[in-house]
């Protein structure tokens, strides 16, 4: 049995969904998943098919998949993708992200999905990953066991080659559909599959293992590598994601290009292209005149303030928006995902330096909320007229956070910026105060 590292692995897994194509691996996985189900009846499976409409034989795959879930009285879901002629991903490129959509869509929350990837299949993404230009990442293939969006996916047949399952399918007298499309060498991995790899098994039988071992020591060197980037990003990171240069910029180029690497990653779950890298490591990091330049990667920009980078979505321009706090009393929502303001009575703790006692507000006054001012104002405890721009700059604000920052206004009247400082204060013993907390701040 191909599958008994499933339930060796998974002991107390009951719940498993069956992504069912109707080809041999997966008709396979299902006939030995009902053989343990069987044995152990606790163990509760169901299947999805989707149909692609892309061939004739695509209806007939489907009623396959019916017609055997329905004798082993298996619940199937079925759910379809119709592929638009002219997307940028291409046709395989933009089934592999519907599918996961579709099984994202259906799969319960204490469900495993089960896909039957095989060991040639492991084998043909190695040579998919070195033509895409891939790194360690790319090149150490699919793993046993991953997660995609919080749905977690088990690959049973993935050190199992593809004789070994037709052998055990026809041993059995299983039936299956041959996709008719595997055949089309137009497509990259059927190339691979029909014209290069069966030459190459031909020539050397043990070529599918070796890749697969190679394969496997390309993952314990990714692991370890990990290990050593999780650990320094650790120690370099701050609260908001940013990551500080200062020890960064001390490393060899290579570990600088990785650390950036998964850096990108943990803000956008995205790799990064290497290009993307080249221009962050040259542009960014290492270019003297960096005060203004900026990287865009899927909406977000990536940027540099002293030696801290920042990974930031720009959001709207909400430079000229003014909120009206008709009850400051009340919970104020702000703009782009800013958070809120939240007005509090409690006792000021001496820690809590970013927050103070404001003057409160009289009846006939106008408070209001803006996000950018460029007028000169008289704080009013040290009576010096000072520049919002240097207040900014002593307060190490990015030029590109100044606009998001909650400006208190009591009519035309500067009193606070929200969390950084305040140009009035009241005394402690005053019985007539305020305090504002900005709640999920952007630094």
């Amino acid at each position: 049995m191909f599958i008994k590292k499933l339930f060796l692995k998974y002991p107390q897994q009951k719940n498993f969904l069956l992504a069912l194509s109707g080809g041999v691996d997966s008709i396979v996985l299902l006939h030995q998943l009902f053989i343990y189900k069987e044995k152990f009846k606790h163990i509760k499976i169901r299947t999805i098919h989707i149909n692609h409409h892309l061939y004739s034989h695509s209806l007939h795959s489907q009623q396959h998949c019916e017609n055997i879930c329905k004798k082993k009285n298996i619940h199937i879901i079925l759910d379809n993708i119709y592929i638009p002629k002219n997307n940028k991903y291409g046709i395989e490129g933009y089934s592999r992200i519907k599918r996961l959509e579709i099984f994202k869509k259906h799969i319960l929350l204490k469900e495993i999905l089960l896909t039957a990837h095989n060991l040639n299949d492991q084998c043909e993404n190695l040579f998919l990953s070195l033509k895409r230009k891939s790194g360690i990442d790319g090149l150490s293939g699919m793993k046993y066991s991953s997660v995609y969006h919080g749905m977690k996916i088990v690959r049973p047949l993935i050190f199992t080659p593809k004789k070994k399952i037709i052998s055990w399918a026809k041993k059995k007298n299983l039936k299956w559909v041959e996709d008719q499309s595997n055949k089309i060498i137009q497509y990259d991995r059927n190339f691979l599959r029909n014209i290069i790899l069966s030459k190459i098994y031909t020539k050397w039988p043990s070529f599918l293992q070796n890749c697969t071992k190679s394969m496997q020591i390309l993952t314990q060197d990714q692991q370890s590598l990990n290990f050593f980037i999780l650990y320094f990003l650790k120690k370099n990171i701050f609260p908001d994601g940013s990551l500080s240069l200062l020890n960064f910029k001390n490393l060899e180029k290579e570990a600088q290009y990785s650390i950036l690497k998964k850096w990108f990653h943990q803000n956008s779950t995205k790799n990064p292209t290497y290009y993307i890298l080249k221009r962050t490591y040259k542009e960014i990091i290492h270019n003297k005149n960096y005060y203004n330049k900026k990287i865009i990667f899927h909406n977000h920009e990536i940027r540099r303030f002293k030696n801290t980078i920042y990974y930031i979505y720009p959001g709207k321009n909400i430079k000229k928006k003014i909120l009206y706090w008709k009850k400051i009393n009340t919970i104020l929502k702000l703009p782009n995902y800013l958070g809120t303001l939240i007005p509090s009575k409690r006792k000021i703790k001496k820690q809590k330096k970013d927050i103070y006692k404001l003057p409160y507000p009289s009846e006939n006054v106008l408070v209001n909320i803006r996000f950018y001012i460029k007028k000169k104002y008289v704080n009013s405890t040290t009576k010096k007229t000072i520049s919002i721009k240097k207040i900014w700059q002593k307060y190490n604000i990015p030029p590109w956070l100044r606009n998001t920052i909650p400006l208190l206004f009591y009519n035309d009247k500067f009193i606070a910026a929200i969390g950084i400082f305040t140009i009035h204060t009241v005394s402690l013993n005053s019985p007539r105060y305020i305090k504002i907390v900005w709640m999920n701040r952007i630094f």
